[in-house]
């Protein structure tokens, strides 16, 4: 990363180098220049005066009358001897400044009534334009030095502060999933620290949610294997007709068994990538329930009623919704005793759905864990236990596609109350 920012440092500083002098050549090749201007017209003036020496005098007076003046101004005068090769326009009678060349200095060329060409340049051996040229290279170092310190100054911090995400990023690629950037302004970078840590929390739910997976999965398999391991064998054995059925039931429901864990796992493992399809309608919530309502009986074997209320419309996908209201049916129907419940309110911000039951209840301290994949509130893993583990945590994922989230609480019918949050407005 140091090699970096010294490549930026190095960059920027030959950028404003090479704009400086572009900019300083330009100008002095093309443009006005105040001070070049000033001096033209100083000679223009003093071509007049010396002409008026001439004629009052001789030419000889007039030469020396220059030279001393324009030697005062620490100007240098030099007669051309040869106008040809400076491929002058034609004197028009009114103008004395007949070309202004601009190199190192600069160099007036001038005509005199008498059609001789002189030219007018700086002394660079004067202390007035040795003092010039120092201040001028003054003024330009310090400017780039400033500039220098100044962008040193902002590589060093920035580099610091970027090398605080490198070593976080080094340490998450190392396994410390916990790892978070500080998001105080000595460390920010923008609004890169924020998503990092976004990132970061990310994937720490992902591979967490993963290792559960993992580990629940191999726990899960491993009760209908052992099934099917023993059933097959015993099946090598000479028994009976009946009990040969029996077994050939029991592989079948064993491998029923797996094959809903799957689905229940790749529904699951969709969800927490979002990868499902999520097309949002807006629609009646009563009479969406009042439509499903056999769908959502076959669902269950105990009695289901659905408390209809005042309408309600609201944005959600129709599919994802049944699918989170079946689990919640199937769920109560595990733990209910003889009566399970649907009824729906709403508040300001969400249009809120419950299914409840007449069973023992969810334990207050067990409702943030039961969500979890493959939690259960008890440890049985029969066939007759009902589920896996991972209808609340799916129904969860489809809250929080939608903008929402799910709450427990106990209902009023004695047993557990699993409410669905869908918010009114549509999500972003």
């Amino acid at each position: 990363m140091a090699r970096l920012f010294f490549t930026l440092y190095i960059t920027i500083i030959g950028a404003v180098f090479s704009i400086f002098f572009a900019i300083d050549y330009i100008t002095s090749k093309n443009f006005y220049n105040v001070e070049v201007e000033n001096i033209s017209k100083s000679v223009e003036a003093y071509s007049v005066l010396f002409s008026k020496i001439e004629e009052l005098g001789n030419e000889e007076i007039m030469l020396e009358s220059m030279y001393k003046a324009l030697s005062a101004e620490d100007l240098v005068l030099r007669q051309v001897k040869d106008p040809g090769e400076l491929n002058l326009e034609p004197f028009d009678g009114t103008n004395s400044i007949v070309e202004t060349k601009f190199g190192r200095g600069f160099k007036v060329y001038f005509r005199m009534f008498n059609d001789q060409i002189f030219s007018v340049e700086p002394d660079q051996s004067s202390r007035r334009w040795q003092a010039e040229r120092t201040l001028g290279n003054i003024y330009m170092l310090g400017f780039f030095f400033t500039i220098a310190i100044i962008l040193a100054l902002w590589v060093y911090f920035f580099h610091r502060k970027l090398k605080v995400l490198e070593l976080s990023a080094i340490k998450i690629s190392n396994g410390e999933f916990s790892t978070r950037v500080p998001e105080n302004y000595k460390c920010k970078v923008g609004g890169l620290n924020a998503a990092f840590n976004k990132m970061a929390e990310r994937i720490e739910q992902l591979i967490g949610s993963h290792q559960r997976l993992t580990n629940a999965v191999a726990h899960e398999l491993r009760t209908p294997i052992f099934r099917l391991r023993c059933q097959s064998e015993l099946l090598e054995y000479g028994i009976s007709q009946e009990e040969h059925q029996h077994y050939i039931l029991g592989i079948e429901e064993d491998l029923t068994e797996l094959d809903q864990l799957v689905d229940e796992m790749l529904r699951y493992a969709r969800m927490e990538l979002n990868e499902e399809s999520f097309v949002l309608h807006t629609q009646e919530l009563s009479a969406w329930l009042n439509e499903h309502r056999p769908i959502l009986q076959r669902s269950c074997k105990k009695a289901l009623s659905i408390e209809l209320g005042d309408k309600i419309s609201l944005a959600f996908d129709s599919r994802l919704l049944m699918r989170a209201l079946s689990n919640l049916v199937r769920n109560a129907d595990i733990h209910a005793q003889q009566q399970i419940q649907i009824r729906y309110t709403q508040n300001d911000e969400y249009a809120i759905v419950c299914v409840e039951d007449d069973g023992i209840g969810i334990p207050e301290s067990e409702r943030q864990r039961v969500v979890e994949p493959f939690e259960r509130l008890d440890d049985a893993r029969t066939r007759n236990s009902g589920g896996h583990g991972l209808g609340l945590s799916i129904v969860r994922g489809i809250a929080q596609q939608h903008g929402g989230k799910i709450i427990i609480t106990q209902s009023q019918l004695g047993g557990a109350s699993v409410c669905l949050y869908l918010p009114l407005s549509t999500p972003a």
